[in-house]
């Protein structure tokens, strides 16, 4: 069965809620994952969708990562997940120390 679709809008909806738990946000990482491996099966309009949802994450991320370390290590996370390092999206501590060295500047 091909639940991309469903993968797809539950990740669209999902980053637009930083203030989820960090669970839920593991989760998103998670589903995340599940489509970089589905995105040669994506239609034109799904991975356009798929493209702004990104951008709606990375928006977010510092605040993502926030909420997934009041819960855990996301660096113990992805070990143990075995994540990809091409999955940039399971990397947020990299975002947040970037976001705040752009702050600083």
């Amino acid at each position: 069965m091909n639940d991309y679709p469903e993968l797809l809008a539950y990740y669209e909806t999902s980053v637009r809620f930083p203030q989820a738990s960090g669970f839920e946000i593991l989760e998103l990482l998670d589903v995340r994952s599940r489509l970089a491996l589905a995105e040669s099966q994506l239609n034109a309009t799904e991975k356009e969708q798929l493209e702004k949802a990104d951008e709606a994450f990375l928006t977010h991320a510092a605040e993502f990562y926030a909420r997934v370390a009041e819960v855990a290590d996301i660096r113990e996370m992805r070990r143990r997940a075995g994540v990809p390092i091409s999955h940039w999206w399971w990397h947020l501590e990299k975002f947040s120390r970037l976001e705040k060295a752009v702050a600083t500047a």
